[in-house]
C-alpha cells in the first residue's frame, strides 16, 4: 500500500454511506465536501512542516574557536557606551561595528563631522560615495533627504552634506545632527533584505528575515523565527517569505548563494 497520505469526499449525504463505511475500515478519511479536504490536507502539510524545526537541533557559531567570531571585546565596548549614554538604540556606524566583529559583510564607512572631513573621505574611499545621517536619534535616515547617492565629485559632496545638515536642522533639533557617514556607493541588481531581532516579551529574543528596502513596512513580507538557528531552520524560516521564491532565481535571474544566506542567518542568531 502507498505511504502516501489518502483523504477522500464522496458527495451525495445518505447515498455515500456505504462507501464512506468501506473506506472508514480500511483507515481512509471521508469528508462531505472537498474543500474539508484539501483544508485537512493544509492542515496535515503544515503540521509536518513544523515538526520538521522541532526536531532540528540549533547549534551555536564556535565563538571561542573561530578567530574571525573572536572580537566579543569590542562589541562589549561598544554596548557600554550606549548604556553609559542613555540610550537604547545603536547607530548605524556602531551597527556595522558589531555585526563586523561576528564575521558578517557590511559595507565600509568613515564618520565625518564636517563637509572638509566629508571630502577627505570620499577622496580615500574612491567616487561614487554615499552620504548618510550620523545621528544617535534620527533612526529613518532616508526621511526627508537625509540618504544622498550616487555623488561623483567633490563639489557633489559638499552639496550632499549639507542638505543632509539642513534637512535635519529644519525637522528636528542641532544635537540630533552630528555628521554623516560616508560610504562607497554599491551597485546591485540583487534584491534588498531585511534580517533583525527584536525582545518579545514573551518570547525573549525573536529572529525577523523578509524583503527589506525603503517600502519593508508596506509590503510586510517577513517571516520570524526563535534562536538559535542552524542552517535547516534558517531555510525553513526563509521559505515562509514570498522573496524566498525571487532569491531562487526568477524570469531568467540566477539564483543567489544561497548557502551564504543560510550562513549570515546562522551567525546573526
Amino acid at each position: 500500500m502507498s505511504n502516501k497520505p489518502i483523504l477522500a469526499s464522496w458527495m451525495g449525504g445518505a447515498d455515500m454511506a456505504a462507501g464512506e463505511q468501506i473506506l472508514n475500515r480500511q483507515g481512509i478519511p471521508t469528508y462531505r465536501y472537498p474543500d474539508t479536504a484539501a483544508r485537512v490536507f493544509s492542515y496535515m502539510w503544515r503540521y509536518s512542516y513544523n515538526l520538521r524545526g522541532i526536531y532540528q537541533t540549533p547549534v551555536l557559531p564556535n565563538v571561542e574557536g573561530n578567530a574571525s567570531l573572536r572580537n566579543c571585546a569590542l562589541v562589549e565596548n561598544i554596548t557600554q557606551k550606549v548604556r553609559q549614554g542613555g540610550r537604547t538604540i545603536l547607530t548605524k556606524f556602531e551597527s556595522k561595528e558589531i555585526l563586523a566583529a561576528y564575521a558578517i559583510p557590511v559595507v565600509a564607512g568613515s564618520i565625518a563631522k564636517s563637509a572638509e572631513e566629508a571630502l577627505q573621505c570620499a577622496q580615500d574611499l574612491g567616487y561614487p560615495v554615499v552620504l548618510k545621517l550620523y545621528s544617535q536619534t534620527i533612526t529613518h535616515k532616508t526621511d526627508v533627504g537625509r540618504v544622498q547617492l550616487n555623488l561623483r565629485n567633490e563639489e557633489a559632496v559638499k552639496r550632499a552634506y549639507h542638505l543632509i545638515e539642513f534637512s535635519v536642522l529644519e525637522k528636528a533639533e542641532p544635537e540630533d545632527f552630528l555628521g554623516v557617514t560616508v560610504q562607497p556607493m554599491v551597485k546591485t541588481s540583487s534584491y534588498e533584505l531585511i534580517v533583525g531581532s527584536s525582545l518579545d516579551r514573551q518570547f525573549g529574543p525573536v529572529l525577523l528575515f523578509g524583503a527589506g528596502g525603503q517600502l519593508v513596512e508596506v509590503f510586510q513580507d517577513s517571516a520570524i523565527a526563535l534562536p538559535a538557528l542552524n542552517t535547516t531552520l534558517a531555510c525553513l524560516m526563509m521559505e515562509q517569505t514570498e522573496i524566498y521564491k525571487a532569491l531562487k532565481a526568477v524570469r531568467g535571474r540566477k539564483s543567489i548563494d544561497m548557502t551564504a544566506l543560510e550562513e549570515l542567518l546562522v551567525v546573526f542568531s
